[in-house]
């Protein structure tokens, strides 16, 4: 090659260089389209490496809690508010490339576990994390453990599940007093608030009550109370009976319609008090009793059944009373009272000699 082929070979490199130079330099689109080409390449290198990971960090965390159970098979109970102590957590895991968008804070499973409780008092207990082979590891978690208050967990049994009925009965229907089932139950919590636990307690408000001939059966809350007659509430408090947790309890009563009748008009008085004496006042208590019975009972009656419609007062010289018995018009009818009481005053009659004698 001469010597002038060399120097148009060079000149022309130039002018080549320089239209290219010209070009990149006048075409700021062209360059900015190079730089996100080499970005998007160079991301997509980095996510298909597996061994490169990028720090994530989440807030408010839910901690799982496990345990409960073998901790209270073991003794023990928390009394602290777990909520409370697990509200704020913040957990920073260093996740790979490729899985950073999707991975969620579940698959760490970040957990207390209340079985590691060994004793009473104040207790550490750690949280704890699980390692992901695919999503990598927890590096920190904010609280890294909490502080819990911890009792003997006991139980106690053979408590008495009494019913306080409040409301009023509707006229012309009765009532039964209701049973209780089950009429004992056991209480199980923290030491301190189930040795304060005295009874059991449900409330029959009569004026939610279907007033219908026949059984009712319902549920009712119980409620706890403690020697000083206080309700004692708390979520550690655990009601059962054998074995099977209860929030409630089944009462039954018997609902009747009733009749009442009038028995000033169903007794008399038969022969005369002695010589020298009179009968001053006559008293019937009740003067009226009412019958629940079965409405088919009731239809047929038109009056009391009583063992005498009369008293003797043959000879009386005194006040006497005298007790007549009611008879039930059926097994399953109930009384108001099953006896009236009739009184006699029987006093002197008075003449012109005791009249001047008492003078």
């Amino acid at each position: 090659m001469t010597n002038r082929d060399e120097k148009n070979q060079e000149s022309l490199k130039t002018r080549i260089g320089g239209t290219l130079r010209r070009f990149f330099l006048n075409n700021l689109w062209f360059k900015v389209l190079a730089v996100l080409i080499s970005i998007v390449l160079w991301a997509g290198l980095i996510s298909q490496d597996e061994t490169l990971t990028r720090e994530k960090v989440f807030y408010g965390v839910s901690v799982n809690v496990s345990g409960t159970d073998t901790m209270k098979r073991n003794g023990y109970i928390v009394v602290s508010d777990l909520d409370e102590a697990l509200n704020d957590v913040t957990v920073v895991a260093a996740v790979p490339q490729k899985q950073y968008e999707s991975v969620d804070v579940s698959t760490y499973n970040i957990r207390v576990e209340l079985n590691r409780i060994t004793g009473t008092g104040t207790q550490e207990l750690k949280l704890l994390s699980t390692t992901s082979s695919n999503y990598g590891r927890v590096t920190s978690i904010t609280p890294s453990s909490i502080t819990l208050e911890v009792e003997d967990y006991v139980t106690r049994y053979r408590i008495p599940v009494s019913v306080s009925v409040t409301g009023e009965t509707p006229s012309g229907w009765y009532m039964s007093s209701p049973s209780v089932d089950p009429p004992l139950v056991a209480v199980s919590g923290p030491q301190t608030l189930v040795n304060s636990i005295s009874r059991a307690r449900v409330f029959l408000n009569q004026d939610e009550v279907e007033w219908e001939e026949g059984s009712m059966v319902m549920s009712a809350n119980l409620v706890l109370y403690n020697r000083s007659g206080e309700e004692v509430v708390s979520d550690l408090l655990e009601v059962s009976y054998e074995s099977v947790a209860l929030d409630s309890v089944v009462l039954e009563a018997s609902i009747l319609p009733t009749r009442t009748y009038d028995v000033t008009d169903l007794i008399d008085t038969l022969n005369d008090v002695a010589d020298g004496y009179e009968v001053v006042a006559t008293h019937i208590s009740p003067e009226s009793i009412t019958v629940a019975a079965r409405s088919e009972v009731l239809e047929q009656m038109n009056e009391l059944a009583l063992s005498d419609h009369y008293v003797d007062l043959k000879g009386l010289t005194d006040t006497t009373s005298f007790q007549i018995k009611v008879s039930k018009p059926s097994d399953d009818a109930i009384l108001s009272n099953d006896t009236i009481t009739v009184t006699v005053d029987v006093d002197p009659i008075e003449t012109e000699e005791t009249e001047s004698t008492n003078e």
